[in-house]
């Protein structure tokens, strides 16, 4: 009988080692999935134009070379491109963090009826479910009634229109899982509304700010379609610029992956520096006690 028992139970250890083993095996073959595309844009903007375009692919690079780079940063503009870039990210951003925050905020207080609430939030959920595509022309008409064709401001207010409902969303869940005692116990203190909402709940969803911050920043970082129906030349951005290197005649493929791997630098930067509230707000209302 024992030795049954002992049998069993090495089987069963068995069965969750090899249960393990395979769990890690696919764990790996998922995170090559993911990683060789990041891979292949990275060692493309080192090889030479022959390695490049050969075939069978270069998987492993004969001969490193910085020529890709210099040629992007050769072209023209390209510094006022990257300025661009910088700047309409980082303020749309900034406002879709500010009016996106207060908004789930308020939305997430009973000040208003329930059944109100429920269809205003419906509403702007709907506003999400418009592809950009489908409204790019009237957005032109309008900016270019009001004489913003390229210009960063154009940028900034479309991208701050099409991330607000995501923000809203995203943050109002965080809002709504703060305790009520947090809020009830600075009204004691004599917070009024707005200085509960700076000094006590803000810092307190910061996990949820730099969730919200880093897929804000990803969209607007690489958004190609606005930009480049509202920009000619001024206001153009780095994705625009990207696709300046493909003509009818060739693909510069070293270019843009050369674009591609700067491109790739500040949000590595962002989500490094977020990481420690990234890796909170992720979590944030996994457990409760």
């Amino acid at each position: 009988m024992n030795a049954l028992l002992k049998r069993s139970s090495s089987g069963n250890l068995l069965k969750k080692k090899a249960g393990k083993v395979v769990i890690y095996i696919l764990a790996v073959i998922l995170c090559i999935i993911m990683i060789f595309p990041v891979y292949w844009l990275i060692i493309t903007a080192f090889k030479t134009g022959g390695e490049v375009s050969a075939y069978p692919p270069v998987f492993i690079p004969t001969k490193i070379t910085i020529q890709n780079f210099l040629n992007v940063f050769a072209k023209q503009g390209i510094g006022l491109n990257l300025y661009n870039s910088i700047i309409v990210t980082v303020f749309s951003v900034i406002i879709l963090l500010m009016v996106g925050s207060m908004a789930a905020f308020s939305l997430s207080k009973s000040l208003l009826s329930k059944k109100f609430r429920r269809g205003l939030l419906i509403w702007i959920l709907v506003t999400r479910v418009f592809p950009p595509v489908t409204t790019v022309i009237p957005f032109f008409m309008i900016i270019k009634t009001l004489k913003m064709i390229d210009t960063r401001i154009s940028l900034i207010i479309t991208y701050v229109a099409y991330g607000l409902p995501f923000a809203i969303w995203l943050l109002l869940g965080f809002f709504q899982e703060l305790p009520k005692e947090i809020e009830e116990a600075a009204i004691v203190e004599g917070y009024g509304f707005w200085m509960r909402f700076w000094k006590v709940i803000l810092p307190l969803t910061l996990p949820g700010l730099a969730v919200t911050a880093i897929f804000m920043f990803v969209y607007a970082w690489n958004e190609f379609m606005f930009a480049a129906t509202f920009t000619t030349l001024q206001a153009k951005t780095l994705p625009v610029v990207i696709s300046s290197f493909i003509s009818d005649k060739y693909l510069d493929w070293g270019s843009m992956s050369a674009i591609g791997t700067l491109m790739l630098i500040p949000i590595g930067i962002f989500s490094l520096f977020s990481q420690k509230y990234l890796v909170r707000g992720l979590t944030f209302g996994a457990v409760k006690g």
